[in-house]
């Protein structure tokens, strides 16, 4: 019995991925197989492509990601950032091998506000090793205008 997304659990989707390699599990994300993670849907991210050592997302940013002064917190760049490098460096990973972040760099270019529409963060890994993985990733509006850009570097690692 196939469950649905919001039966699925997140010890589920770490099973999924042990048994995944990181590509067909970003694929199942992208289709709806499988539910993302809680802070994605919060944020309203939106997963529009991967391939190996690729991933794009997107998000309409609105007044929920406004901070005090009236523009998205720049918390949204870097979450939004955080999750593409991260599942282009997981789209390059063979089955029940895992990451986590250890360290990002983010620059900020220009504010981002809901009058911009729908913002894209493209991420592309730059080396995967054997036990780490770099990639770079740009925040840009439908018209190509830079946001944010930034780094990540990843150490890899079975559970």
């Amino acid at each position: 019995m196939t469950q649905t997304m919001d039966e699925q659990s997140a010890p589920e989707r770490t099973e999924a991925r042990r048994i995944m390699s990181g590509l067909e599990y970003m694929r199942k994300l992208m289709t709806g197989e499988l539910q993302p993670s809680g802070m994605v849907q919060l944020l309203g991210l939106k997963l529009v492509e991967v391939s190996e050592g690729r991933a794009v997302f997107t998000v309409q940013p609105d007044e929920s990601h406004y901070n005090g002064l009236g523009i998205a917190h720049g918390g949204l760049a870097a979450t939004l950032l955080d999750s593409a490098l991260g599942c282009a460096i997981n789209a390059m990973m063979p089955a029940g091998k895992v990451f986590t972040t250890l360290e990002m760099k983010i620059n900020y270019v220009r504010p981002i506000t809901r009058e911009r529409g729908v913002v894209r963060c493209e991420a592309n890994v730059i080396h995967a090793g054997g036990r780490v993985a770099t990639a770079e990733g740009r925040i840009t509006d439908e018209g190509g205008k830079l946001y944010a850009h930034g780094t990540a570097t990843c150490i890899l690692f079975r559970p």
